[in-house]
């Protein structure tokens, strides 16, 4: 499709929605859209006055006792654009795409015990792209469709069982997540229980990754991939940190065929970590993690340590945010010892390589400063440079689904590259959500032989539109 036509089709559909959302922006009381649809609950629409031109579809009664159903959607377009520079022996290359995500849902509840979920996805890729990622483009699929019942136990307490397809967020979203940065989002077949007690949250699960295909309800559960976890956590309550809370987590995945640097084989890795979070003033977000397990036969041996910490000038204008994230995650060291040390970052979701999300944290240190400031209320301009260096120069760099970008002969030291970029995210209404991005990657010297030598630019302008 010609990129003229790719840029109009997403402006339009741009201004649908600013329309749609005027129409909506009416007072609301806090926004109850959730990251995970299936975690929204609008019952309070049974005795609440409606406020929203949405609500008639968020509460529609169904006669008996606490019976309902709730209608839910979602309409996301992303115009992106590569442009990676020419060097003296390859022409650059310039790619102009537009991806759309559709989400639509239904939440039907038979009392406050039991209730039946659905959300159907459709993934969209349109204009030009050399090497679209899988999770580019799926035309129709079932992305949730599970069966929930909640028993009470004693007065505060309470028990939750899950069985069907769902997103799933076991311990640290930076291991276990749907990614809703993707295009399509991630989701699993299988079982999920949790437990609530006394401020203690546990949740498990036993499932299979959804296997994502481009055609119209073809996806099944991956055959080859089987995954299982536990984690506990609880608040923990920390002087200037406002709502904070500390978790532990175990996470095992079998894998009838992986694939690192150092070579292809089947995979059973065990995960241990814990995490610790609070926002406030002061926010923070650390995980401390350690895998072991067999590759080929071979012993397993992998770490990784990440760390979110941010300070918020509430008392001065703008309220300007300074933070820094530093990540490193182990590498294979001798791709000729059978030892694997490379760290696997099971199901992440792509926020360990900056806005991009074009690095996974296999093998990877970074630091990422980054200062952001607020002119209005849901109005955010921040700017960020994150750093790149390969944690073992003895393997490479890798993608956030696990794919070898660049071999670890590719070219010598470890300064992979610096990504400095701008952010703009406007929370416009409590339907409709802007965002625009624009960065530039500077290659560093372990690239100095590739065809990024010179770097590439991005830009993306996202437009999210919920009801």
């Amino acid at each position: 499709m010609k990129r003229g036509w790719t840029r109009a089709g997403g402006l339009a559909a741009i201004v649908f929605v600013l329309v749609a959302s005027r129409a909506a922006a009416q007072a609301a009381p806090a926004n109850p859209y959730r990251q995970n649809t299936a975690d929204e609950d609008w019952t309070f629409l049974k005795t609440a006055k409606p406020t929203d031109w949405w609500d008639p579809i968020k509460y529609i009664p169904l006669g008996h006792e606490d019976w309902s159903l709730t209608l839910s959607g979602e309409l996301r377009l992303r115009p992106e654009a590569f442009r990676i520079r020419e060097t003296a022996a390859r022409p650059g290359t310039i790619d102009s795409y537009l991806l759309q995500r559709y989400l639509f849902g239904a939440d039907l509840r038979f009392g406050r015990r039991v209730r039946v979920f659905a959300e159907a996805q459709s993934g969209i890729i349109t204009g030009q792209l050399r090497s679209p990622r899988p999770t580019d483009q799926n035309t129709l699929d079932l992305h949730q469709a599970f069966f929930e019942v909640r028993q009470p136990v004693r007065q505060k307490d309470e028990v939750r069982l899950t069985i069907g397809r769902q997103e799933l967020e076991i311990g640290s979203t930076r291991l276990i997540s749907a990614s809703p940065g993707l295009n399509v989002k991630r989701s699993f077949d299988g079982v999920g229980a949790g437990y609530r007690r006394s401020g203690w949250t546990m949740i498990g699960a036993v499932a299979k990754l959804v296997d994502l295909r481009s055609g119209a309800f073809d996806d099944r559960p991956d055959s080859g991939q089987l995954f299982w976890g536990v984690a506990a956590g609880r608040p923990a309550a920390v002087r200037g940190l406002g709502r904070a809370e500390a978790g532990v987590y175990y996470l095992g995945l079998d894998t009838k065929q992986s694939v690192f640097a150092q070579g292809t084989g089947p995979e059973t890795r065990h995960t241990v970590g814990a995490k610790w979070n609070g926002a406030g003033r002061l926010d923070l977000n650390h995980d401390v993690v350690v895998q072991w397990g067999h590759f080929a036969g071979a012993p397993i041996l992998a770490w990784a340590y990440a760390a979110d910490t941010g300070y918020r000038a509430r008392s001065v204008s703008w309220r300007p945010r300074i933070s820094a994230r530093f990540d490193i995650a182990s590498g294979d060291a001798d791709a000729a010892n059978a030892k694997l040390q490379s760290f696997n970052p099971l199901f992440p979701g792509n926020s360990y390589s900056g806005a991009v999300g074009l690095l996974g944290p296999t093998n990877l240190t970074d630091f990422t400063p980054a200062i952001s400031v607020t002119p209005r209320p849901g109005l955010v301009l921040g700017v960020e440079a994150p750093s790149y260096w390969r944690t073992s120069t003895g393997d490479g760099v890798y993608s956030t689904d696990q794919r070898v970008l660049v071999g670890p002969r590719a070219g010598s030291g470890k300064y992979v590259g610096t990504n400095p970029g701008v952010v703009v995210a406007w929370q416009a209404t409590r339907h409709l959500q802007l965002q625009g991005v624009v960065t530039r990657f500077l290659s560093g010297g372990f690239l100095a032989d590739t065809f990024v030598t010179e770097g590439f630019g991005f830009y993306s302008f996202t437009t999210r539109y919920r009801f």
